[in-house]
């Protein structure tokens, strides 16, 4: 199921990772253990609907996150920048053919200043940061397809950086702009002993082997998060 050496060979390059499955308490569990694993000064952005409570299983009710490293934002406010992005194309390019390293600019001004400021902020680390985007099922009218979700992770990962997004509902088509697709089979926190990891998808380099699947309590890394939490 994974290759691991060490905790922080988990994620030695940048890369983004799609987290799936029915139950957002546990993929927040799952998607924080990876990312402590591999960051210890991972930062947490929690997409969340107005009045919106986070049930008391959650990771994120349990105050294990510095407030310094967590943020909390609406869909709205993860709108793509599309107004700024065509400004820019418009003062430096004449035509339809854009230059592979202006594309890269265009994508990156094209995120929404939120989550430009949070990549702004990132750096500076033998290895790359971790960025946690969690709820991501409140985006799917914004980021309705892989045409718009591509070219956003692509900016995101090329920042330097490790995604990792949860999605609590059926998977979309834009999952396959991500590098690693993970299922994870399960309910209730409490019986994570029991919830499976599955791989749908991830490249040879990775510590995920594509095509398997293990129980939670079998994966290292998420198993020691857990048995902490819930024994």
């Amino acid at each position: 199921m994974l290759r691991i050496v060490a905790p922080q060979t988990l994620f030695a390059h940048p890369t983004s990772v799609f987290i799936c499955g029915t139950s957002r308490s546990l993929l927040n569990w799952v998607a924080y253990a990876l990312a402590a694993a591999s960051d210890s000064q991972f930062v947490w952005t929690d997409v969340r609907l107005e009045g919106e409570v986070v049930a008391p299983d959650d990771p994120l009710s349990r105050d294990l996150i510095p407030s310094d490293r967590f943020r909390l934002v609406s869909p709205a406010e993860l709108t793509p920048d599309d107004a700024t992005a065509n400004v820019a194309v418009s003062a430096v390019i004449r035509d339809d053919d854009i230059p592979e390293d202006v594309q890269r600019t265009v994508e990156f001004l094209r995120l929404p200043a939120k989550t430009q400021e949070l990549l702004a902020n990132t750096g500076g680390r033998d290895s790359p940061p971790v960025v946690v985007l969690s709820n991501g099922h409140r985006l799917v009218a914004i980021y309705h397809d892989l045409t718009v979700v591509q070219p956003t992770v692509r900016a995101i990962v090329g920042s330097g950086v490790v995604l990792i997004m949860t999605f609590a509902d059926a998977p979309p088509g834009g999952r396959a702009a991500f590098d690693v697709i993970l299922h994870i089979e399960g309910g209730d926190p409490t019986a994570w002993r029991l919830a499976k990891l599955r791989v749908e998808k991830a490249p040879t380099e990775s510590v995920f082997n594509a095509g398997t699947e293990a129980l939670l309590a079998d994966i290292g890394p998420v198993a020691s998060v857990l048995r902490h939490e819930f024994p």
